[in-house]
């Protein structure tokens, strides 16, 4: 079983000493941060009274194993970013669980009715992941980002409350 809880100071090392490279950084923050991650960039994010992020810890063993960030926009919608799984976990099913936590989230705590994310093209279980839990993609969103000789193309995919609360919680 998974929960959320608050991302705080303290848990700036754990992000900082996951994140190893700069391919790692750019998957989970594009362009938002820059390696190597420093505390100083985390405090701006936790300063950030937009940014709702958090710890995603396994109950049984009340280990933190990954983190995420729900930004909260403009017109009643969010986005879900800076998504982490510690790499011990991954490969481990937890993503939709997750994903359900952090739409639970979203939509009982925050004034929207869209949640959104994106994903680059070439990651494709995180993209089954997200279609699973009753995102689709939003072909007229698209980025794209360059880190050194390559440009990696990251898709948007987007739930609304109705949808979630219909088709995804029967």
């Amino acid at each position: 079983m998974i929960e959320l809880a608050p991302f705080q100071q303290e848990d700036f090392n754990r992000l900082v000493n996951w994140i190893d490279s700069e391919e790692l950084l750019v998957t989970i923050a594009g362009n938002v941060w820059s390696y190597p991650l420093t505390s100083m960039q985390l405090q701006q994010y936790l300063d950030d009274p937009k940014s709702h992020s958090f710890n995603i810890i396994e109950v049984s063993t009340n280990v933190v194993i990954g983190h995420a960030e729900i930004i909260l926009g403009n017109d009643e919608t969010c986005k879900i970013d800076k998504l982490l799984i510690d790499p011990a976990y991954r490969g481990k099913g937890l993503c939709p669980p997750v994903i359900i936590n952090l739409l639970n989230y979203a939509f009982d705590n925050l004034p929207v009715h869209t949640v959104e994310l994106n994903v680059f093209d070439w990651n494709m279980s995180g993209i089954r992941c997200y279609e699973k839990s009753g995102f689709s993609f939003n072909p007229e969103k698209k980025q794209q980002f360059a880190l050194g000789d390559k440009t990696w193309t990251a898709s948007n995919m987007s739930i609304t409350k109705d949808k979630y609360l219909s088709d995804v919680q029967k």
